[in-house]
C-alpha cells in the first residue's frame, strides 16, 4: 500500500470527532455512521456499557480513517499558473 500524504490529517480528524477522518476521504456515509455511533455511545455512557462502546467507536473510527486513505484517489493537481 503506498503511503498516503495526509494519511495523519485523517487520523487526527478522527481522533477530534469520530467519523471526520471518514468525511475528509470523502466517504460521507461511513463518516455519519461514525458519528451517530458515537453520539449513541455518549448517550449510553450514563450506563456502565456505553463507556466501553465509546471507546470501541473512537478507536474504531482512527483504524478505519488510517486504512481506508489508502484506497481513497485523489484529483490530479494542476500546474500553478503564471
Amino acid at each position: 500500500m503506498v503511503n498516503h500524504p495526509y494519511r495523519g490529517l485523517a487520523i487526527v480528524l478522527s481522533f477530534l470527532l469520530p467519523g471526520l477522518g471518514q468525511i475528509y476521504n470523502q466517504q460521507f456515509a461511513r463518516g455519519t455512521r461514525f458519528i451517530i455511533a458515537y453520539i449513541i455511545s455518549w448517550a449510553l455512557s450514563f450506563i456502565v456499557i456505553g463507556w466501553f462502546f465509546l471507546v470501541i467507536v473512537w478507536i474504531w473510527s482512527m483504524v478505519d480513517a488510517y486504512q481506508s486513505t489508502g484506497r481513497v484517489t485523489l484529483p490530479p493537481r494542476r500546474a500553478p499558473r503564471g
